[in-house]
């Protein structure tokens, strides 16, 4: 090359890349000394450093879940005190009342076929039933308050629990409501 054309070169605008290169390059001799320090370090600080530093940065991003606001309880619960009173429940003209407590093993679809009481009426039940199924989840000792009208079909179906009233179902219609015990 001669004079002229590497005085040329020199006076070219430097490109980007140049000046990136200029600009990076205190940082990166830098980094480089880092490195060679992270060399002289023994094993077992380098582990720690790997290991606790990810640690560290994990806390340090880490918010702790806001605690709950304490709200104080409120409302009431109204408990029969005695379970021997029979309750009153009106018996459609010409029916009757069918009073009964669980033994083991025995479920309602068993009760209804002793009982000769029409299917479609236990059908009709177990599409009231809401979704935590009281009808399927009956146990031993529960007491059961079947009202039979003049037809034979069942009325009202009340399950109970050491006098304690869970569910109670009426007929409207064709198909069955599950009533609100209080």
């Amino acid at each position: 090359m001669t004079r002229r054309q590497s005085a040329m070169k020199r006076n070219k605008p430097d490109s980007f890349g140049t000046k990136l290169n200029q600009l990076t390059l205190p940082a990166r001799q830098s980094l480089g000394q880092g490195l060679g320090c992270w060399q002289q370090l023994p094993r077992i600080h380098k582990v720690g450093l790997l290991v606790l530093l990810p640690a560290w940065l994990l806390l340090l991003i880490w918010q702790p879940a806001p605690s709950p606001i304490a709200t104080p309880v409120t409302g009431s619960l109204s408990l029969p005190l005695s379970s021997a009173e029979k309750r009153e429940i009106p018996v459609p003209d010409g029916g009757k009342r069918l009073d009964h407590t669980l033994a083991q093993g025995e479920t309602l679809a068993a009760l209804f076929r002793q009982w000769q009481l029409p299917g479609h009426d236990l059908i009709a039940l177990v599409r009231a039933e809401p979704s935590y199924k009281p009808l399927s989840n009956l146990r031993a000792g529960q007491d059961l308050t079947l009202v039979l009208n003049g037809d034979g079909q069942l009325h009202y179906l009340e399950v109970r629990d050491k006098g304690l009233l869970l569910n109670a179902f009426r007929r409207m219609g064709q198909e069955f409501s599950m009533l609100t015990t209080q």
